[in-house]
């Protein structure tokens, strides 16, 4: 739960106090004060009974669906179960489409057909249609009230035009088409107003629009805005048919989608337990199968320590510098895993240049376990009064940080070779490789040195 202002705090405790005190009628006229993303917030820091009060206190459905976007997935979820078919259908009208698309994909498949039962056949129609894009694509997180204008279309025209435009998204570009609905140009409206009021648009707009196609996925549309610097982007079909706009709020909210997704799945879980709620069998089987490969690997890292434990004189020597080589070898691994994977993310780093940051974490990898290890070769002999001991666990720690760097980079490369999000196999699966590999790196290393200097 996110931490409260001080300003936010007292509202909190106010919203509270006139609840317990039952002052309808003030706690009415704070609510009607509050901007509805702050009322998003309150709602999140108040009991069951509580938000059971505020949501029969707001009687505006507009400001109710503006707050309702301002919940949470899992919110969303809980109070829309409190509502009827028709209540929804009431709430989603006040909603742009994409907002609205998004709520009913959070809906039970029955609840979800209820409610469409209670809009207009044209809305039916347009949900659906956003419903039938991929959740990850252009075309279900586009918004489909857009203003576009003929390209024949004069200055004065289109301005008149949009003074009276109602009921579609806010305008930060003018788009135009053509007879078949095609995108053909695109102007700002500085330039409308700028230009002779005869001018037609076709002869002011810029024709070389940047545009999205409604099948590309949305993380994708996220880096075009951000590279062009855009407010919005138009989404156009395979005929280049103008369908939608995705505007940068939407981008914002991308961004931070897919950057807590990749969070969940670098933790080896989803961010489908916070959709869950208060039940803990289904959460635990979310996060058991990276649980299950960890235990694996932890398994086949304690056989690795039984095989060398005969072999190994010294075995009890050596086990004391376990520890900081495993856990040296699993951060500078995981390090190697997050730089390329958020930088492939970020598209800072281009699929064909993985072989060229591979090689130069590699190299990154060796700097720090020669590092590493002249600073643990100084403190063993200390420790052990051997300086013998001191040469064997500091080449063994750069070997170790070495490999671990080649590790981090190879895994994640792997699995965006085979198609699969890097994201899934980073930190259980790499940690997990770079214990059993650490380990014997270090016991066969040392096992080595051991023999060839003692």
């Amino acid at each position: 739960m996110a931490a409260l202002t001080n300003g936010l705090k007292i509202k909190v405790d106010s919203v509270k106090k006139l609840i317990r005190r039952n002052a309808k009628n003030s706690l009415e006229r704070l609510l009607f004060k509050l901007h509805p993303a702050d009322i998003a917030i309150i709602v999140k820091h108040l009991n069951d009974i509580e938000r059971k009060r505020i949501w029969e206190l707001i009687k505006d459905k507009k400001k109710l669906a503006d707050i309702i976007l301002e919940l949470d997935d899992s919110q969303i979820i809980e109070l829309m179960e409190t509502f009827s078919p028709e209540e929804i259908a009431l709430l989603l009208k006040h909603m742009e489409s994409d907002d609205a698309a998004n709520v009913l994909r959070l809906l039970e498949e029955k609840t979800r057909e209820k409610v469409l039962e209670f809009l207009h056949e044209e809305e039916q129609e347009k949900f659906e249609e956003l419903l039938h894009y991929p959740e990850d694509s252009a075309g279900a997180i586009m918004n489909t009230n857009f203003f576009a204008l003929h390209e024949e279309t004069t200055v004065k025209e289109a301005t008149k035009t949009l003074h009276q435009a109602e009921d579609v998204e806010m305008v930060f570009y003018l788009y135009v088409i053509d007879d078949e609905g095609r995108l053909t140009g695109v102007l700002s409206l500085r330039q409308l107003i700028l230009n002779p009021p005869d001018k037609k648009l076709k002869d002011i707009m810029i024709k070389d629009v940047i545009s999205v196609p409604v099948d590309m996925d949305r993380e994708n549309v996220a880096k075009i805005v951000e590279k062009y610097d855009l407010l919005a982007v138009p989404v156009v079909d395979e005929k280049n048919k103008l369908v939608g706009i995705i505007t940068v709020d939407d981008v914002i909210d991308i961004i931070r989608e897919e950057t807590t997704e990749d969070i969940y799945k670098m933790a080896g879980t989803t961010e489908d337990e916070l959709l869950i709620g208060d039940k803990p069998f289904q959460i635990a089987k979310i996060r058991f199968p990276w649980l299950l490969v960890t235990f694996i690997g932890e398994l086949i890292s304690g056989f690795v320590i039984s095989y060398f434990h005969g072999k190994v004189e010294q075995f009890t020597i050596l086990a004391s510098f376990m520890p900081i080589i495993m856990a040296m070898g699993g951060n500078v691994g995981n390090q190697s895993a997050t730089i390329l994977i958020r930088g492939i993310a970020l598209g800072k780093i281009d699929k064909k240049e993985i072989g060229k940051v591979m090689f130069r974490e590699i190299r990154v990898g060796m700097i720090l376990g020669l590092v590493m290890g002249i600073l643990l070769g100084i403190v063993a002999p200390v420790w052990h009064g051997d300086p013998k001991i001191g040469i064997v666990v500091g080449v063994a720690m750069f070997s170790a940080l070495t490999f671990a760097a080649f590790t981090g980079t190879f895994v994640p490369a792997m699995l965006i070779k085979m198609n699969f999000d890097p994201a899934v196999g980073a930190s259980p699966f790499i940690s997990t490789l770079n214990d059993i590999t650490g380990l014997t790196i270090y016991f066969s290393v040392s096992m080595l040195l051991m023999y060839t200097l003692m």
